[in-house]
């Protein structure tokens, strides 16, 4: 794995004169194109463990870069708000970025009332297709299609849907559906046909799209038992927190507290909606909790990296799991050294990326495996690391750490 560039994002320091702090932007969200050419982040702050500036306002934005040679801005769009881009998608296709996040607080002066963001680009000119605060919460996820036709956001208990019209802008206002609860995951498959969203009510969505149309969504509740050693304590749903939809097939991954599993839109669809595979993370140790998921190509396996963080030399785990009798069983557990953020696969299947680090200000690390949990090769940093992608043909790897920093690397 080796670095080919590393940028600063946000333009001015987080601490402008006279305030003095440590603090950094955070870039908590990075995506990567299909062919590994464009990258996208954002730049975010949280006083999170650690830090010690209580504001949250600050001059954030959404970059976008050409990874050839030593990296260059294409174009960029800073703001002057509170808490700054939560969540970024790059078509896969790379014609289209996306950015959303929270615009303000609604606490301060001039900033109210409280809204969220979502942003829209046309990467090769960088005019904007989408720009709204009609949004009343922070954005938390995001995604596009492959074409950049369809762009997804969840705020809240509300999911966005996107098209693109005619003019090439994206509609607005857009087609919204009312969740159970409070959603931080969503997925659009990349032809557009279909999304994906887990709220933390427990419920599962899957949602199709024909011809410009959205249709009505399919749920399924996971429920588990509130004391995971005890399978007859009593039941409650799981908080989900990453879902992962496949490039290829009509499988997807979601995953929460101490639980995984793998559901396909034809087990969405009959009678009794529901997953064709699961996990549970509980061992003798305990819960781990889930941090993030990916998925191969044809949904043949899941990746998924959990806290480890009773463990004496290690913090975190990789686990590859294969489904097989209802069941997503290891194929391996492979070592973390801080806790985990998160993780992707490409499309080969061969080469899986993880970043890891928490809290701030404690180094954090950037990792490459193969397909058999092999470490090939680690990144070390001086500050912990959220967003990490990998491109489908496997040519680039974005991540981003706690230091207002975005790296590229290549395998």
């Amino acid at each position: 794995m080796l670095l080919k560039w590393t940028k600063k994002l946000s333009s001015l320091p987080l601490c402008v004169s006279p305030e003095v702090c440590a603090d950094d932007y955070m870039v908590n969200a990075a995506a990567i194109s299909d062919d590994g050419s464009r990258v996208v982040a954002g730049t975010y702050y949280q006083n999170y463990v650690n830090t010690s500036r209580p504001r949250l306002d600050g001059r954030y934005g959404v970059y976008v870069f050409s990874t050839a040679g030593s990296g260059t801005l294409l174009f960029s769009h800073e703001y002057d708000g509170d808490k700054g881009i939560y969540a970024v998608a790059m078509s896969g296709d790379g014609t289209v970025a996306a950015g959303g996040g929270l615009l303000t607080m609604g606490r301060v002066s001039p900033f109210k009332p409280k809204r969220g963001l979502l942003l829209a680009f046309d990467v090769a000119t960088g005019t904007k297709l989408l720009e709204t605060s009609d949004i009343t919460d922070r954005v938390t996820s995001v995604g596009l299609s492959r074409n950049g036709q369809v762009l997804v956001a969840v705020a809240d208990k509300s999911l966005f849907v996107f098209l693109r019209g005619s003019s090439g802008s994206f509609s607005n206002p857009p087609h919204v559906v009312t969740l159970v609860g409070y959603c931080e995951t969503v997925a659009v498959h990349p032809s557009g046909t279909w999304l994906a969203a887990a709220d933390q009510q427990g419920v599962v969505y899957m949602i199709p799209i024909t011809g410009g149309v959205v249709g009505t969504p399919v749920t399924w509740i996971a429920n588990e038992p509130l004391n995971p050693v005890n399978p007859l304590s009593l039941m409650g749903p799981v908080k989900f927190h990453s879902i992962a939809v496949s490039r290829t097939s009509d499988a997807f991954a979601v995953g929460g507290w101490n639980f995984i599993y793998l559901l396909t839109r034809l087990s969405m669809s009959g009678s009794t909606p529901g997953p064709v595979a699961r996990f549970s993370s509980v061992d003798a140790a305990g819960g781990h909790n889930v941090r993030w998921v990916a998925i191969a190509d044809d949904g043949s396996f899941v990746t998924t990296v959990v806290n480890d963080t009773d463990h004496p030399t290690h913090k975190g785990l990789l686990i590859k799991l294969s489904p097989g009798a209802g069941q997503l069983t290891p194929d391996f557990k492979s070592p973390l050294k801080n806790p985990p953020n998160s993780t992707s696969v490409d499309s080969s299947g061969t080469r899986l990326a993880v970043a890891d680090g928490f809290p701030n200000f404690t180094p954090g690390a950037f990792y490459l495996f193969d397909n058999t949990g092999a470490k090939l090769d680690t990144h070390v940093t001086t500050d912990m690391n959220w967003p990490i992608q990998i491109s489908a043909d496997g040519s680039g790897i974005v991540g981003g750490s706690d230091t207002n920093t975005l790296s590229f690397f290549t395998p």
